[in-house]
C-alpha cells in the first residue's frame, strides 16, 4: 500500500501546477463477481455493494485529463446451490464472500469540450487496491434436519493487494457557474489471483455506477 501511495504522490503534488484542476466527490452502487468457476452445482451471483470516493483531475491536453482518485469499494461474490434436480428435495445452500478495499486509480479521461454545458468522456487506466476486510458466510438447508449457518473471516485466505485495469464512460453536465454533475459507469478488471489458498486464478470483477459533484479550482 505504501508503494502505491508513493507512486501516485508526485502526480498529486504536480496537479495544481498543470492548470485548472477539479475535485470530484462521487458515490454509487456496484456489482462484483470473481472470475473462477464455482465447483459442483453452485451458481455464482453478483455481490451488490457501494462505492464512494474522491478524485482530483487536471488537464494534459485540450481533450485529455488525468483523474487520480481514491475510493472505498465493496467486492466479492455470492453463490447458491439447489439439489432438487438431483433428487434431494428441499436441500440447498448459499454463501457469500464480502471483500472490502480501499482503491487508488489513475484514469485518463478523453472527452468532448465542456463549452456546451455537457461533456461526454471515456475513461481508461490502472488501479491498485488494498484489502480492508474479508468475510465469508455459508448457509445450508438440510430439509427436515434443519439448517446450518456459518461465517468466518477470510482475511488470511485473500491476498492483501490487488491491481488491474479500469475502463468506462461518463457524462458531465453544468449546474451553475463551474459546478458540474458527473455520472460514470466504470468496469474494473482484476489481473492478480486474490485467493492465497489456490493456484487457480480467482480475479475480481467489478462494475460501478456512480454520480457526484465536480468542483473546479485553481488557475
Amino acid at each position: 500500500m505504501r508503494r502505491i501511495v508513493a507512486a501516485l504522490l508526485p502526480l498529486l503534488i504536480a496537479a495544481p501546477l498543470m492548470g485548472q484542476t477539479s475535485l470530484g466527490i462521487r458515490g454509487g452502487l456496484s456489482r462484483a463477481t470473481v472470475s473462477s468457476d464455482l465447483e459442483g452445482e453452485a451458481i455464482q451471483d453478483a455481490r451488490q455493494g457501494v462505492v464512494a470516493g474522491l478524485d482530483i483531475a487536471f488537464p494534459l491536453a485540450s481533450a485529455v485529463e488525468l483523474r487520480i482518485g481514491g475510493a472505498y469499494s465493496q467486492k466479492g461474490t455470492s453463490y447458491s446451490a439447489d439439489l432438487a434436480s438431483e433428487g434431494f428435495d428441499d436441500i440447498g445452500g448459499s454463501g457469500s464472500i464480502e471483500a472490502d478495499y480501499v482503491q487508488l486509480s489513475a484514469l485518463a479521461r478523453i472527452g468532448t469540450p465542456r463549452d456546451g454545458g455537457m461533456s461526454f468522456g471515456l475513461l481508461l487506466g490502472p488501479w491498485a487496491a488494498s484489502l480492508l476486510s474479508c468475510d465469508a458466510s455459508l448457509s445450508v438447508n438440510l430439509g427436515e434436519l434443519g439448517s446450518v449457518n456459518e461465517s468466518a473471516s477470510c482475511d488470511d485466505a485473500t491476498k492483501s493487494t490487488d491491481f488491474g485495469i479500469a475502463a468506462g464512460a461518463g457524462v458531465e453536465m453544468a449546474i451553475s457557474g463551474g459546478l458540474r454533475l458527473g455520472v460514470d459507469v466504470i468496469y474494473s478488471l482484476g489481473l492478480t489471483n486474490v485467493d492465497e489458498t489456490s493456484t487457480e486464478d480467482t480475479k475480481t470483477r467489478h462494475v460501478a455506477l456512480q454520480a457526484g459533484l465536480v468542483i473546479p479550482f485553481g488557475a
